[in-house]
């Protein structure tokens, strides 16, 4: 287990399995779960904001501006990524796949207050490719498959190709910073959640004449509203970005669901969105 804090530091636990003081012998076999600190890293100059970890690499981001790569095996700082101006306030991907021509790329992207992204590849420590688009910093990030989703404090959501860079359309509607993110590539469809206390169900269909007809859509107080004026708009943005085809869309809307700012979202497609 790997946890980042405002202290600085990225703390490396191991997890003990030990009898509970309360088994009673009678076969239940209870057990309590301990953490005990492996190591604790120290070479961040400010709050680390997020986390990455797969089966070769630990990587953390910081208000520093700075990525640090550890080495799972020896917890040994491997590189140092630079390349933004401001706090890195997440990361996302990580997944490791064998290329074309044999190597071994580990591809991670982070998504910082300086409005910008930036995709590296982790094993070597290469930046590959710069995304600028957004009028604000970002707050929140997804990457799935060549699909980057981007969060920010201009009220709008990205998606991106990541192999070539280009933005393949904007969604807006929120009226605040948006903070978190979930992103199912395989059915198109995304959550954001956002401090304007929303939480919004978008659908995203590449190819052209994605939606062939406009039609109303639930909002979560009960009201039926059309998507036509928003598509339509981030159509034309998405239009001018990029010359892949096809189209984005507000499913559902949810509205004062906390008295409160939204931190954070998940959802199962086969529960929030029929």
């Amino acid at each position: 287990m790997v946890s980042g804090s405002s202290d600085c530091t990225v703390r490396v636990w191991e997890l003990v399995s030990a009898p509970s003081p309360e088994d009673t012998g009678d076969g239940g076999a209870a057990h309590v779960i301990r953490a005990e600190v492996k190591q604790v890293l120290e070479d961040h100059s400010a709050g680390v904001l997020d986390l990455r970890m797969n089966e070769r690499w630990i990587v953390s981001c910081s208000k520093d501006t700075l990525i640090h790569v550890y080495s799972r095996d020896t917890l040994e700082l491997v590189h140092v990524l630079r390349g933004h101006e401001g706090p890195v306030n997440a990361i996302a991907g990580l997944d490791s796949e064998v290329d074309s021509s044999g190597r071994l790329v580990s591809h991670v992207v982070s998504a910082s207050g300086d409005g910008k992204m930036i995709l590296w590849d982790v094993e070597s420590g290469e930046r590959i490719r710069v995304f600028e688009g957004h009028d604000r910093g970002l707050a929140c990030i997804e990457f799935k498959n060549d699909l980057i989703l981007s969060g920010s404090n201009d009220c709008t959501i990205k998606l991106w190709r990541a192999s070539t860079g280009e933005c393949l359309h904007t969604f807006a509607g929120h009226t605040m910073l948006v903070r978190a993110l979930c992103f199912d590539p395989h059915t198109g469809y995304i959550v954001s959640a956002s401090y304007d206390r929303t939480v919004r169900v978008w659908e995203w269909r590449e190819g052209e004449n994605a939606y062939a007809r406009e039609r109303g859509w639930p909002t979560g107080d009960g009201e039926s509203r059309t998507s036509t004026s928003s598509a339509t708009s981030t159509r034309t943005t998405a239009s001018r970005r990029s010359k892949t085809q096809g189209a984005g869309r507000l499913i559902r809307e949810f509205r004062n669901l906390h008295a409160s700012h939204i931190f954070d979202v998940k959802f199962d497609v086969g529960k929030i969105v029929r």
